[in-house]
């Protein structure tokens, strides 16, 4: 089964600098990957201070949406649901849009790799059962937590 990106219009426009016109863009994309430094990609990746994404108004993005929606200040966590971990949770807290955790920044995504690395020593991006931000969750008014989804909702 093929599995489908979406790039940003000035990133496909970058990306086909890349390539020759006969070329498609997975021939492109392993081209760039093949000829990247990945020991600088892995530790740029772990650089939360990196912002590759932003608004239209110069803003950096969170990539979560809900996360932006919740006060500053919020307990959030991230809890395995099944296996030998079952039920093990990492929290952090709301700050500006994004998740502080181990005295560090990070997005919803970045907030549930880390803590999964943290509780089964892994993480498991590569896992075709991982669902990293869907995982997390906040408390709410009532005390019960929610998945931090529910904020979207009306």
């Amino acid at each position: 089964m093929s599995k489908t990106i979406t790039l940003a219009d000035e990133v496909h426009k970058e990306l086909a600098g890349y390539g020759n016109r006969d070329e498609s863009y997975n021939t492109i994309v392993l081209r760039v990957l093949n000829n990247l430094n990945e020991e600088e990609a892995k530790r740029d990746r772990e650089n939360r201070a990196t912002v590759f994404e932003r608004g239209e108004n110069g803003d950096e993005l969170t990539g979560s949406p809900a996360i932006e929606k919740l006060d500053d200040g919020t307990t959030v966590r991230w809890k395995l649901q099944q296996g030998e971990y079952a039920g093990k949770a990492k929290t952090g807290r709301v700050n500006g849009g994004r998740v502080e955790y181990r005295d560090t920044t990070w997005s919803a995504s970045g907030f549930a790799r880390a803590a999964d690395q943290d509780i089964r020593g892994d993480d498991a991006r590569s896992s075709e059962s991982y669902r990293g931000p869907k995982e997390v969750e906040y408390q709410n008014e009532d005390g019960d937590w929610v998945a931090i989804d529910t904020v979207l909702e009306y």
